[in-house]
């Protein structure tokens, strides 16, 4: 019987990469943020806004996002008035169609762009100009010279979200005031605790239903950069590097991975088999909570959240992001009672401690594909 040629390849891949047969081969590795300098349009920023400016937005792209897709803009008005905003192509509707997510996400950018300006001599003042989580502009920000404080840029480069197995150790109670700085909202729940074990249960059955839902199956395809070719066009998204998936198995899935392979019945069960794994191998959950899902509660969140983010490593403390009991029925319904919390709960986070930190691989979209200027 004949059998296609992308069949053939795979079946090749397939019996190399089981037979070991290429200890030696070049290319294993896929594209990762070191690959890359500043960017397209960096230079064009320099010249139109100072180094200050430029080198605060450079350190602020750098902030967590859903599925990596770094929703926001940048609307230069003048030099020291800006508009921030998100970019309705890069909006989640499967998984997020509050924009609940997508506004987090803004928030931890917000915050980065507040504590990159500190650094750099630039005090940062936002309003809030919305209440709409589907406008297009959301945020005001006006920047004044000031003396540069001390706080370690190197924060905003070196922060990493991990997939790896953590220890199962509980996170000691001196690290964790470290990371939350006294702010309100955070929660955190041991792996042996009531808590943890309902988050681990609903972990695994909302990622199963989920993973059998064609339009989520289908926005996750949309935002996975499987080549480098497509890693280096889109610089956003998730590669297999930014998944875990290294070695010759990053190269396998680099070389013969595709959109429909997201469709896959094997996929989807791999999906879940990786969940099973992940909450059995972690040192409990971190939660945190705000008001409600307001647009204003929502930035709040997202910034207290990169204020946590930012100090984990330096305690080696590892951070998961795992979101689907809050976007899944009946769990999003019931986390809130479930945990006996006061708040809202915005954020569910795998954590613990992890032996081996190593640097962040996840990609970022040159300047000028979110900063623009004008009246608008």
């Amino acid at each position: 019987m004949a059998i296609s040629r992308r069949t053939f390849l795979v079946r090749t891949a397939q019996v190399v990469v089981m037979g070991g047969l290429l200890p030696g081969m070049t290319g294993c590795n896929g594209l990762v943020r070191d690959d890359f300098e500043r960017g397209e349009g960096y230079a064009a920023l320099l010249a139109a806004l100072g180094q200050q400016r430029t080198e605060m937005l450079w350190h602020a792209s750098f902030a967590p996002s859903s599925h990596n897709v770094q929703p926001w803009t940048v609307r230069v008005v003048d030099n020291d008035h800006w508009l921030i905003g998100i970019a309705a192509s890069r909006r989640l509707p499967a998984v997020d169609p509050g924009n609940t997510e997508i506004l987090l996400s803004l928030g931890a950018f917000v915050e980065s762009l507040v504590l990159a300006g500190s650094g750099l001599g630039l005090k940062c003042r936002t309003t809030l100009i919305t209440d709409d989580p589907d406008a297009s502009e959301l945020i005001e920000l006006r920047l004044q010279e000031a003396p540069a404080e001390d706080y370690p840029l190197s924060r905003l480069l070196e922060r990493r979200t991990l997939r790896l197995p953590f220890e199962n150790r509980e996170v000691e109670a001196a690290d964790f005031s470290h990371l939350v700085e006294g702010y309100q909202g955070f929660y955190y729940f041991p792996s042996a605790s009531r808590e943890a074990n309902w988050l681990d249960t609903a972990t695994i059955d909302a990622n199963r239903q989920q993973v059998q839902r064609d339009d989520v199956q289908k926005e996750l395809a949309s935002w996975i950069r499987w080549s480098d070719a497509a890693a280096r066009r889109h610089r956003n998204g998730l590669t297999p590097e930014a998944i875990g998936i290294t070695g010759l198995a990053g190269w396998y899935v680099r070389n013969f991975y595709g959109r429909d392979d997201v469709f896959n019945k094997d996929f989807r069960r791999n999906t879940v088999n990786r969940v099973v794994s992940r909450v059995s191998q972690s040192g409990g959950w971190m939660v945190l909570t705000g008001r409600d899902h307001s647009v204003a509660s929502l930035i709040d969140a997202g910034r207290r959240f990169q204020r946590m983010f930012l100090r984990a490593r330096e305690r080696s403390v590892a951070i998961h992001p795992m979101s689907q009991v809050l976007e899944e029925a009946p769990w999003k319904e019931k986390v809130r009672a479930s945990l006996a919390l006061p708040g809202e709960p915005l954020f569910l986070l795998r954590t613990g401690y992890s032996r081996d930190y190593p640097p962040p691989v996840s990609l970022r979209m040159p300047l000028d594909r979110f900063v623009s200027a004008g009246e608008g």
